[in-house]
């Protein structure tokens, strides 16, 4: 039997978020069973701009099981004083949930 194929769904950066909040994802980071695998980790080039100190990281992170099945992708500023910056959360921009890939889409600002 053939395993379903992932649907993508795209939704505003409010409701990803609330689905990320809700699900199983945060603890599973803050313990350290899913793996982490960075996408981009990268100085940030002027980050007043964002309010963040000099050496402040731009980070997009995809979290994993251990058979590299992707659960979310985050994004995220690490501050020198190893802090989360801007809210102080990671902002899921990507979330699986069964066959269903949610994401974020700045350019469609009608996602629902």
């Amino acid at each position: 039997m053939t395993p379903p194929i992932d649907k993508l769904e795209y939704i505003t950066e409010q409701n990803i978020r609330q689905k990320f909040n809700r699900s199983q994802y945060p603890i599973m980071i803050s313990q350290g069973l899913l793996k982490v695998l960075f996408l981009r980790n990268t100085h940030l080039k002027e980050p007043w701009r964002k309010n963040e100190p000099y050496c402040t990281h731009s980070q997009m992170i995809r979290y994993s099981d251990d058979t590299g099945k992707w659960f979310v992708e985050v994004h995220q500023y690490l501050r020198p004083d190893n802090t989360l910056g801007g809210s102080g959360k990671a902002d899921p921009k990507r979330l699986r949930e069964g066959n269903i890939i949610y994401a974020t889409d700045v350019q469609c600002p009608k996602a629902k």
